[in-house]
């Protein structure tokens, strides 16, 4: 993707804050401590301390922050990803409000020299031994039993939990989509979450949608996960539903059009699925989703 805009570490602001994170995100794990020594390090330390208690992030900032911490949570510090994500992290976490336990046990002794001196001064030392991250990320997933996926999309519209690894899930995968363990876990509630959508009752989907859970969907249908291959059973409910949607069976209009073109959405990337008439065809409340997703996308 061509960049919308230029940064300089001569020059750091605010903006500099995302440019910052995505370079360490995808920063090469052999040259982290190379590139720490640099001006990107610096430029990092700076933007860190500037933070205060009080410091307010963008959203997307927030979800960035959240699918690191649930990436840690599901996969704890010692993988190999994590010392590039601890870093990013540095930079959504002010002084005082992150405490890694243990942290000599799961980093090289520079990141852990780095660690101590923009967060040891201002938080008190743990008296644990976990691996586990401070306040500034999600209770551990470690220690949650997540307990069967919900029977219904009512029950996972309550369910916290479920809820919230959806979004952790469907995050951390557009992130790192070459995770397979990632990929895997996503793929299963994919596959489970389309059948609840199914099994719905069409006159109950417009408000299901207005809850957190929308929110989740619409993650979902965002990470990417729709380029990658299918199982022989997602693969006949992608056919599903697309038949169910063709107009020799009834097509828009018809009952549980709507259902069968919620879970579509789940198997076909931005820019390869297109509605004829769509604004006619498509419920009002999923219109606006659907322009902004699909249709701005269309390849040319």
């Amino acid at each position: 993707m061509v960049p919308t805009s230029s940064w300089s570490l001569s020059v750091i602001n605010s903006s500099s804050r995302d440019s910052l994170v995505n370079f360490w995100l995808f920063a090469p794990e052999d040259q982290l401590e190379t590139l720490w020594n640099s001006g990107y390090g610096e430029a990092t330390s700076q933007l860190v301390r500037d933070l205060s208690t009080d410091f307010v992030f963008t959203s997307h900032q927030i979800e960035v922050r959240t699918s690191i911490g649930n990436f840690f949570n599901i996969h704890g510090l010692s993988h190999s990803l994590s010392p590039q994500l601890m870093i990013a992290n540095f930079l959504l976490s002010p002084p005082g409000l992150l405490e890694i336990n243990n942290v000599d046990s799961f980093f090289d002794t520079w990141l852990v020299s780095v660690y101590h001196k923009l967060y040891s001064s201002t938080s008190a030392a743990s008296s644990t031994n976990d691996d586990s991250i401070g306040v500034m990320s999600p209770p551990s997933l470690d220690t949650l039993d997540f307990g069967p996926f919900p029977n219904s999309l009512h029950d996972l519209v309550n369910n916290r939990i479920h809820l919230n690894r959806l979004l952790g899930l469907a995050n951390l995968y557009y992130i790192d989509p070459d995770d397979r363990e990632i990929f895997s876990e996503l793929s299963e509630i994919r596959s489970a979450l389309s059948q609840l959508i199914l099994n719905t009752n069409e006159s109950d989907l417009q408000q299901l949608w207005a809850s957190d859970f929308g929110e989740r969907y619409w993650a979902l249908v965002r990470s990417g996960i729709q380029a990658e291959s299918l199982s022989e059973s997602d693969q006949h409910l992608k056919s599903s539903v697309v038949e169910h949607l063709s107009p020799t069976n009834g097509g828009f209009g018809s009952p549980r059009s709507t259902n069968a073109f919620l879970v579509a959405m789940l198997f076909f990337l931005p820019g390869s699925m297109k509605v004829d008439d769509a604004q006619s065809k498509i419920p009002s409340w999923l219109y606006s989703n659907y322009s902004q997703i699909f249709a701005s996308t269309q390849p040319g």
